[in-house]
């Protein structure tokens, strides 16, 4: 099964302690990557709809379009998610998705497809 839904706002920061945050949200769903920015060769994390819901690495490569995001999972991510994978619709403004697309690669580097 995979988790499908239609984006209501996404958020990107950067907290003070150093990690990178990029989510995806819904009324009841939600898609979140976490990545430490002061920790060399760092693991991101990544999280579905509760904590319980998630876990270090488990993308095997992630496709990214001006309105859609498909994440495709490996095994510990199919795991942790208790999902095959993520396919999430958004709009969004010029701005925003300049800076998903830097931090995606920043997360992912050749993992990353940007059509």
């Amino acid at each position: 099964m995979i988790l499908r839904f239609e984006c209501e706002g996404i958020f990107i920061e950067e907290t003070d302690l150093d990690v990178l945050i990029v989510g995806f949200h819904a009324d009841e769903e939600y898609f979140v990557i976490q990545q430490s920015l002061d920790i060399e060769n760092a693991v991101y994390h990544i999280e579905r709809d509760d904590q319980s819901y998630g876990g270090y690495g488990g993308v095997d490569r992630i496709a990214l379009t001006r309105d859609r995001l498909e994440v495709t999972l490996n095994e510990t991510g199919r795991k942790n998610l208790q999902r095959d994978g993520v396919e999430i619709d958004f709009e969004t403004d010029d701005e925003t998705y300049r800076q998903l697309v830097e931090k995606l690669v920043l997360i992912f580097g050749e993992r990353l497809s940007v059509d």
